[in-house]
């Protein structure tokens, strides 16, 4: 063993004694033993022996004033001593390799060891002693200190004079720990992924937080994150941490030249000691002020206070330099380094104990990876009682989950952020696989879990805390798949932990989620939605279950989902549930009590709060159900549902009577409206045309056909085209009084109000902006691609020297209007800086600044008619496919769908006519002919697959069949064909017939 500064060779057994030492010299001593620990404090010195024997030696001054060691006493125990950590008042704390902790009164002799009582039955991992206070990491993963507390060193949340006993460091208990370490009136905790935090003394930046403030609770230090971080050593007032590529980062006090950087200035942010540039460094020390490192050469440096000779060399104290060590024994290289008070240890190994050194066991403690193959093949019945209480020491313990399966590859967990949880979850479901084949290993698990989970904090000091969240979901999927009969209480517990946790924590959780696989993603989807399933389909009363919880966090798996580029994003319908009729049916009935009375108990589950979990027939189900309800008016409820359920015919409504002019129907429309009740839209609609007051349903059909048609043309005058002029959009032109744009939404409301599909060209925008979502650049590709294309381009190819040579500033032209997008910095130039912004203005001037008054008055008027709630059950492409409709083409379909009746099949001569005919018309002859039969141009979206029509031959009295046209009856989508003599003849009046209607476009 090699030692340097004050009084460091004395009081050790030796074979030989130095000869003439030389005070001021680096000294070989030739101990009779090899040290496994070292630590020193102001007045005692304490080590370790390799065979588990510890001793100490005491410091006291000498007659001259000299602080003078004592001799080495043995001190009795009966443990095995692993490590040793002394504090300044001749406190010396001893760890046995069986994890107690003792504690060595060096005033007594002989000095004994004596177990910490508060201890006794906690495995400790890691002790750490500072001037007047301790730290403890235990086995599972809990820290402990005590002592002093002036500067909130124990980091219990406030400052106070201290504690006798050992207080549990809550804030930490979920992060996975490693090391603690305890320095003057600062402590430290590091985690397994190479997260630093700490607290207390923070008068030189020693906590490397940037600042000089004291924290009385364990704080971050954010700038060593993902710098690998493996161990931190404190001295008095200042901090070094090492990194796993051998990296130096020192902060704190540089008085003495301590942190390496040829200065004596303080650091208050953990900074690199360059000058150890291109040596890689295995292990740091630090003393009261002055600091070693030991290299993969087995060469030490060292920097700092040298006043007792503590730095074992001359030359510049505040830079690192090597020891002069004397020349090395042969086959002995340096294994370790001590820095102690104001003295300095250099262990030596064998060349073959070095090797062996070099690959020291993991610091993690409890990992689920090193033991569940042990719990899956033990069948010794006797070894049951140990394998119940590793399971619960493991699953009821947060951080020991936390520190399992993690992405060891090229060290990946280290780059834990929130964006990366670091975890290998293919390890993890492989393992929960082998743990969920014993049913009673199973049932402990969950029970141990169970517990566990009321205790998780809301919000973690780092988001290693937040891993356990992924395992349980992966732990309950295994469950699930794996074992025959399950209960939903697991995973309604795992769901309430997750919804309690704080916004932070979610974002991350989320952000977590939207990095997992398209396949992951769907397993733990699955994992919610079966728990869901088997509470709405067999308990009595889902409403008083946790199936809030687990619709929330599928919630918030669907919006992380959204987070993801579409082509890897996982379908919307995979969240969608199988959902019966009838509980939908309560859930509206709950949902309506609650508009009426603000409160109901209970509460609605799923209508007007989780329409993810609807498909589009249940969403469209319940929007038309309710507007079933509206439609009755007064007539209560209950009595409803009753005549339902017998199967009666529709009751008698009230009506909201539209009388119209064929010649006149937009203008009569808006007039009628505009006298209407708005209370009355909600009513039954009726529709009479010419005085004509017969109720048919077929008026309705026509009445929205041509209303749409004349009031979405260019002849209307109320809109603007694109380009192409197949999409319009709201004219930024339009006067703050045209009532026209609000009578627009109540006829969109009274459409889908009454299920009507209607002529609607809008870019899908229109129903983004009607559910809130914000416009973006691809609704701007939609309506005018050209412009769109272009803001994409800006975006993604335009280069620093394309902005200089076009020379484009923020003035656009937008519906035949120059407008500035920052009006406030007139012609302001484009650049790659604010491209961006351009873009977003571009988009937002188009889609809501330009036509912010038209659209909130169309907007109000679709909600006097629609519920909001309920119109929020769409997503904004269900919502235009359900109002505009899905375009058909599958005209082979159609044929396949075709029934025939009376004299008709597919054999008859006319029905094959008919067909050779259809197949000869344009796409667009199809479109008319398509509403000709069914009164619409485009299908109901839900229908269609089940597109269909019937054809049937039409009776003439006279039997002159040439002479009539097809007819049809679109309530059935019913085509009425005449016995024609030729295809020409058929031809001919089909063509006739179309055109009479007015619905082709050639």
């Amino acid at each position: 063993m090699f030692c340097w500064g004050e009084d460091s060779q004395r009081g050790f057994w030796l074979q030989r004694r130095p000869e003439a030492p030389d005070e001021a010299a680096v000294h070989h001593l030739e101990v009779r033993y090899r040290l496994s620990d070292l630590s020193a404090a102001s007045s005692v010195l304490g080590f370790v022996k390799s065979n588990g024997n510890a001793f100490i030696m005491r410091t006291a001054e000498s007659r001259d004033g000299r602080r003078v060691r004592g001799k080495q006493k043995f001190v009795k125990s009966k443990e095995k001593m692993k490590a040793v950590s002394c504090g300044d008042e001749a406190d010396v704390m001893l760890l046995s390799d069986r994890g107690a902790l003792l504690s060595v009164d060096s005033t007594h002799t002989p000095p004994t060891a004596r177990p910490l009582e508060a201890f006794s039955n906690i495995q400790v991992s890691q002790v750490s002693c500072g001037i007047k206070h301790s730290v403890v990491l235990t086995r599972d993963g809990r820290v402990f200190t005590w002592g002093q507390n002036s500067r909130g060193q124990l980091g219990l949340g406030k400052k106070s004079s201290g504690s006798g006993s050992p207080q549990l460091v809550q804030t930490l208990s979920e992060i996975p720990l490693v090391q603690v370490c305890a320095g003057g009136e600062q402590s430290f905790v590091l985690s397994v992924s190479g997260g630093l935090f700490s607290w207390g003394r923070n008068d030189c930046g020693q906590l490397g937080l940037g600042d000089t403030t004291d924290r009385s609770t364990p704080t971050s230090v954010q700038c060593l994150n993902m710098k690998k971080t493996v161990h931190v050593s404190c001295g008095k007032d200042h901090t070094a941490i090492l990194t796993k590529h051998g990296s130096v980062f020192t902060f704190g006090s540089g008085r003495f030249g301590q942190l390496g950087h040829n200065s004596t200035r303080n650091e208050v942010r953990p900074r690199l000691v360059a000058e150890l540039w291109g040596a890689k460094v295995t292990k740091i020390a630090c003393g009261r002020n002055h600091t070693l490192v030991l290299t993969d050469t087995r060469k030490v440096y060292s920097f700092g206070r040298d006043d007792q000779g503590q730095l074992g060399r001359g030359d510049d104290p505040m830079v690192p330099l090597p020891v002069q060590l004397p020349n090395e024994p042969n086959n002995v290289e340096i294994g370790n380094i001590f820095a102690a008070e104001n003295c300095s240890f250099a262990t030596c190994l064998s060349h073959q104990d070095v090797h062996e050194d070099s690959n020291p066991e993991s610091l993690t403690q409890h990992r689920l990876d090193d033991v569940i193959d042990k719990w899956s093949s033990e069948s010794v019945p006797k070894s049951w009682k140990k394998i119940r209480q590793e399971i619960w020491r493991m699953f009821s313990s947060a951080c020991c989950l936390n520190q399992s399966f993690l992405e060891q590859s090229r060290d990946k967990h280290f780059q834990t952020s929130p964006k990366f949880c670091g975890l290998n979850l293919k390890r993890a479901r492989r393992a929960f696989k082998k743990l969920v084949k014993k049913d009673d290993v199973r049932a402990e698990v969950e029970a141990a879990v169970l517990k566990l989970l009321p205790s998780l904090q809301k919000k973690t000091l780092s988001v290693e805390g937040l891993r356990i969240y992924l395992l349980l979901i992966e732990l309950l999927h295994v469950i699930q798949k794996h074992t025959r009969q399950w209960s939903t209480k697991l995973a309604e517990a795992v769901a309430a932990a997750v919804i309690s946790l704080s916004v932070e924590s979610l974002q991350v959780i989320g952000d977590w989620w939207s990095s997992l696989s398209a396949s992951t993603m769907v397993r733990y989807v699955t994992v919610w939605k079966q728990a869901i399933s088997v509470i709405l389909t067999s308990e009595s009363d889902p409403y008083k279950s946790g199936v809030r919880n687990l619709l929330q966090v599928l919630q918030y798996m669907y919006n992380a989902n959204s987070k993801v580029a579409e082509s890897q994003r996982i379908p919307d319908s995979d969240f969608c549930l199988v959902i019966y009729r009838d509980f939908l049916h309560g859930d509206l009935l709950l949902w309506r009590l609650q508009c009426r009375r603000g409160w109901v108990n209970p509460q609605p589950v799923i209508v007007g709060n989780f329409p993810i979990v609807m498909d589009l027939q249940s969403k469209t189900m319940v929007f038309g159900l309710n507007a079933y309800y509206n439609k009755v008016g007064e007539i209560p409820e209950l009595l409803v549902n009753f005549f339902m359920s017998l199967g009666c015919p529709d009751m008698d409504y009230e009506y909201f009577e539209l009388e119209l002019r064929r010649a006149s129907v937009l203008e009569d429309t808006f007039e009628e409206l505009a006298a209407a009740d708005p209370k009355d839209y909600k009513r039954r609609l009726a529709v009479f045309f010419d005085g004509n007051f017969e109720l048919d349903n077929l008026y309705i059909k026509d009445f929205f056909y041509e209303v749409f048609h004349e009031m979405v043309s260019a002849e209307s005058g109320m809109f603007m085209f694109n380009d192409s002029e197949t999409l319009a959009w709201f004219p930024s032109t339009a006067a703050q009084e045209d009532q026209r744009f609000y009578m627009f939404g109540v006829l969109c409301g009274l459409a889908l109000y009454n299920q009507h599909i209607i002529y609607l060209p809008f870019p899908l925008v229109l129903f983004k902006k009607l559910l809130g979502v914000k416009p973006s650049l691809e609704d701007m590709i939609e309506f005018s691609p050209t412009v769109g294309e272009s803001l994409q381009a800006i975006l993604e190819e335009y280069t620093d020297d394309d902005f200089e040579i076009l020379y484009m500033d923020f003035l656009i032209n937008w519906d035949g209007k120059e407008v500035d997008l920052d009006p406030k910095n007139p012609e302001k130039p484009l650049t790659s800086r604010n491209k961006r912004e351009f873009v977003d203005a571009y988009v937002n001037h188009a889609f809501n600044t330009s036509v912010e008054t038209v659209f909130q008055a169309f907007k109000r008027g679709f909600f006097q008619v629609c519920e909001r709630d309920l119109v929020k059950l769409f997503r904004p492409k269900e919502l235009q496919e359900v109002m505009v409709g899905k375009h058909f083409q599958d005209w082979e379909k159609l044929k396949q769908n075709t029934r025939y009746e009376g004299d008709f099949n597919s054999n008859h001569h006319t029905v094959q006519m008919f067909w050779e005919v259809f197949e000869e018309l344009s796409e667009n002859q199809k479109k008319a002919f398509l509403w000709f039969v069914t009164g619409f141009e485009q299908v109901p979206v839900l229908s269609k697959d089940k597109i269909a029509m019937k054809i049937r031959v039409r009776h003439v009295e006279d039997l002159d069949y040439d002479q009539y046209y097809p007819e049809t009856q679109t309530c059935f989508s019913e085509l009425q064909i005449p016995l024609y003599s030729t295809k020409e003849i058929m031809r001919t009046k089909l063509m006739e017939a179309l055109s009479n209607n007015r619905r082709i476009r050639q």
